[in-house]
């Protein structure tokens, strides 16, 4: 085989499976003693691949296997150097892949740590058979521990490292005072009728990047900005109430603080679960889009340009609108209404709300269904029960947990109105608010703004064909 190997050409495999703090220290060591190796048998390295922090038990692409693979395709090289097997194969398909790829271009698969596998013998075929059956079992084995150690770890509520969360330090523990702000006050913002675009341009201005790093072409390695999707990700995360959760159930309270309030949470998580929002029907650029009714057949009214440049309407969305009229003055004269109604004495009763649950008992409870659930578990596991009873129970209390968690979401929304009740001046406190904030404020206030066609020839704004329907009327 040393003959036959002699002044080849070599492509070098690197792979680890995590690299928390993005050194590259041990894919660099693997590098040295592969290069070493090549050099001692006189073959001529062309290309190193590597994948760096990537699981032998995960699905995500490797692409410096990819690479290797086409290089090895393409018929340049003779050998594949890897520091070891389990550096390069992490499933039956990667491997059945890659030994029929080498038998058929004659390629040979050459270990810093193990033999050198050459297909193109029987012997050779049947060594490398089996010690792909020893890695495989190696890696599924060493899966199942760290499955089970995760589970542990989140039944107990802690924490077992991985990337930065944001709103918290390295160690996944430590509140990190900025993040954490910006964290809460995007939950208030979600609120007050913010989109999630409106929250990653704030969180990008204030400097606060995703903690991933780009893989677009000419931009390697430099942080991500917060896009919608990825914000949306932080704001439905348990982990910002102190929760921990594994795969995809809550399963004990955290170690952690929290950042927000569990009403908060699930007031949030009820607004992002809405497909209404998720359609992207709530949202709305001007003070009245979708907000406000046509007079005539109660469809929604939309802005929209006119011929004028500059000048905005809104119109009846029926297929045989109504009214297109200009914008501005419906909108002012809906504001001078709203700060009206916020400036008279007797404004603080707008904020009453007789029938807003306990939070703390919805908590109590919520915890006693979880419990209860668990002892199920438990009677089902011991043949306390049959799987029928099991699932009848289970459905009762987890349909008793979403009724919870609906009656906590609507504990947590914010009063809209508490910055404007009671201000010296409401007038400039309105003018100072976002347009979500403002269109927010008219939606707690107002079941509907009801707008009427002007009639023929009206050229003066009519206060009497904007029309207002207050809420609880």
């Amino acid at each position: 085989m040393d003959g036959k190997l002699a002044d080849v050409k070599a492509i070098v495999y690197l792979r680890i499976s995590q690299d928390r703090t993005d050194e590259r220290s041990a894919v660099d060591r693997q590098g040295e003693d592969c290069r070493k190796l090549a050099s001692v048998r006189g073959w001529e390295v062309v290309s190193t691949e590597v994948d760096n922090d990537i699981s032998a038990a995960g699905k995500k692409q490797r692409r410096g296997f990819e690479a290797m693979v086409t290089a090895v395709e393409s018929g340049h090289v003779g050998v594949v150097v890897a520091w070891a097997l389990d550096r390069l194969q992490r499933n039956r398909r990667d491997e059945l892949r890659l030994y029929e790829l080498c038998q058929r271009k004659n390629v040979v698969l050459a270990f810093v740590k193990g033999p050198e596998l050459d297909f193109s013998t029987a012997a050779g075929r049947l060594v490398a058979d089996q010690l792909g059956s020893v890695a495989r079992f190696e890696i599924e084995q060493k899966s199942e521990r760290q499955a089970r150690a995760a589970q542990q770890a989140a039944e107990q509520g802690r924490w077992v490292g991985g990337r930065r969360p944001f709103g918290y330090e390295a160690d996944g523990m430590t509140v990190r005072p900025a993040e954490a702000a910006a964290i809460a006050a995007a939950y208030d913002s979600v609120l007050y009728g913010a989109s999630l675009r409106e929250v990653a341009r704030t969180w990008n201005s204030q400097g606060f990047t995703t903690g991933q790093k780009r893989y677009k072409p000419g931009h390697e390695g430099e942080p991500s900005l917060w896009r919608a999707d990825s914000v949306r990700v932080v704001l439905m995360n348990p982990r910002n109430i102190g929760k921990r959760v594994y795969k995809g159930e809550t399963v004990s309270d955290a170690k952690w603080p929290a950042i927000v309030s569990e009403e908060r949470f699930a007031a949030v998580t009820a607004m992002l679960k809405n497909p209404a929002r998720i359609s992207g029907k709530t949202g709305g650029r001007y003070l009245l889009s979708g907000l406000a009714r046509c007079g005539v057949c109660g469809a929604p009214v939309h802005a929209g340009g006119t011929s004028r440049p500059g000048v905005r309407a809104y119109r009846c969305t029926a297929s045989m609108g109504h009214f297109a009229r200009r914008a501005e003055p419906v909108e002012e004269y809906v504001e001078a209404v709203v700060v009206s109604i916020l400036s008279r004495p007797d404004a603080a009763r707008l904020m009453q709300d007789d029938n807003r649950p306990d939070a703390e008992e919805l908590r109590a409870q919520a915890v006693g269904l979880r419990e209860q659930l668990d002892a199920d578990a438990v009677d089902l596991a011991n043949d306390l029960m049959s799987r029928s009873q099991f699932r009848a129970l289970s459905a009762q209390r987890r349909a008793k947990l979403a009724a919870i968690d609906a009656m906590l979401a609507d504990a947590g929304r914010v009063d809209v109105l508490g910055p404007l009740i009671g201000a010296e001046q409401v007038r400039e406190v309105w003018d100072s608010l976002s347009m979500s904030r403002k269109r927010a404020v008219i939606s707690v206030l107002m079941d509907a703004v009801i707008i009427h066609p002007p009639g023929r020839g009206t050229r003066n704004f009519n206060p009497a064909t904007v029309e207002f329907k207050p809420k609880g009327n």
